[in-house]
Order: C-alpha cells, then structure tokens, then sequence
C-alpha cells in the first residue's frame, strides 16, 4: 500500500459524531509525524469520493479552512449534522475525538 492508501483507509475508520487531528490520523496510518501529508493526500488525491475528509481537523480542534470561508462552512455543517458541537470555533477532542484516550494502540493493530 501507498502512504496515500494507508492515509485515506484511516480516515475512512473515523466514526460518524467524531473527529481525528491530522497528526493521529498519519499514527494510525503507520505514518507518525506526516500531519502535512494527510492534508496533502486529502487535498489532491483523486480518490477521495465518499471519503469522510470533513472528520479531519488541526490538533488545536478546529477546522483548518480560513474562518468563514465556504470550505470551513461547509465542513462545520458537515460534522454538526454528524452531532459534533462547537463551542466557539474549537471541538472538544475529549467528547469527540478519534481515537478516545489510549486506544490508539487498538487501532493501529486492527489496520494490520
């Protein structure tokens, strides 16, 4: 597998109400420390159709996209339809993170 497939089959293992910072989702890809390019995959790669790309926010919990450009409003609405909630322009990754508390290690092995 590529590093692009690697990517994008973690994402896909993001659950529905929940989100993943770019930085855990290269860890679950096998890819520790490649934040940037999990943005670049979902950025370019041009499979990403059905892909829950919306899921993926900054370590900080918030949406990437300038604020209020129609890229962030259209990823806010996406993932407060899922039942993900701001509070201001931050989610808290404690109720809504991907994976919650420890269990990356669980993650990373059902990859295998």
């Amino acid at each position: 597998m590529t590093s692009a497939d690697l990517i994008l089959a973690a994402v896909r293992q993001i659950p529905r109400g929940k989100v993943s910072s770019y930085g855990q989702v290269a860890a679950i890809a096998g890819l520790p420390r490649r934040a940037r390019l999990v943005g670049t995959v979902l950025r370019t790669h041009p499979n990403t159709r059905g892909l829950p790309w919306h899921r993926v926010i900054n370590s900080s919990g918030r949406i990437s996209f300038p604020l209020g450009s129609d890229a962030y409003m259209r990823q806010r609405k996406l993932l407060e339809r899922e039942g993900v909630v701001f509070v201001g322009e931050r989610i808290n990754m404690k109720l809504f993170g991907w994976p919650p508390g420890d269990s990356l290690d669980e993650v990373l092995w059902s990859m295998r």
